[in-house]
Order: C-alpha cells, then structure tokens, then sequence
C-alpha cells in the first residue's frame, strides 16, 4: 500500500484532526484516510443505515432530560464562554454535527 506525506499542515488543522479523530474513535491516520475516502467517493446515504448507526452510538448515552431552567441555563453558559472567547479575540469552536459519510 503506497504511502503518502503531508505538507505544510498548520498547527491549527492538526488540531482540529486529532480532536475530530478522538472524537470519532479513529488515529489521527484513520480519521485522515475517512475524510480523504468520502471525499473521493461520496455515494448515496442509506436513510436506514444511519439511522441504525446513529442508534448504535447513542444506545449507551440512555435518555436526556432537560428541563427548561437547565436548558436556558446551558444555552447562556455557553452564550457568556463565547463572548469571552471573542474578546480574547480566539476563533469560535468549529460546528458540530458536520456529518460525512464515514462518520
């Protein structure tokens, strides 16, 4: 199997990958060959097919209730985190739940 290097990746996108990889359980080099695979290769998405793998992730996080005062107050938590970011002048976190289809 051939063998490829990057060049000239920033520190920030390293970053971004090792987090993105943790996240997805893969090494940095598994997190690297699914994106550059569903890049390449995008096909048709199985509705049901996802949604099975999105059942089998989530299986073990069991039921969420929020009530609506824990709600408001995790939606101003993160509200404060973020203007404190933007004054220290760092960029905001990349969305989440930017889907591909390796995910």
């Amino acid at each position: 199997m051939p063998d490829l290097a990057v060049r000239g990746l920033s520190e920030q996108l390293h970053r971004e990958l090792k987090a993105a990889a943790r996240r997805n359980h893969r090494s940095l080099n598994g997190e690297i060959l699914a994106r550059l695979t569903a890049s390449v290769r995008p096909g048709p998405v199985d509705p049901e097919a996802l949604l099975e793998r999105i059942r089998r992730r989530h299986a073990g996080l069991g039921p969420v209730d929020l009530d609506e005062a824990t709600l408001r107050g995790l939606r101003d938590k993160g509200r404060r985190e973020e203007r404190e970011r933007r004054r220290e002048g760092g960029r905001p976190p990349r969305a989440q739940g930017q889907w591909t289809p390796d995910e």
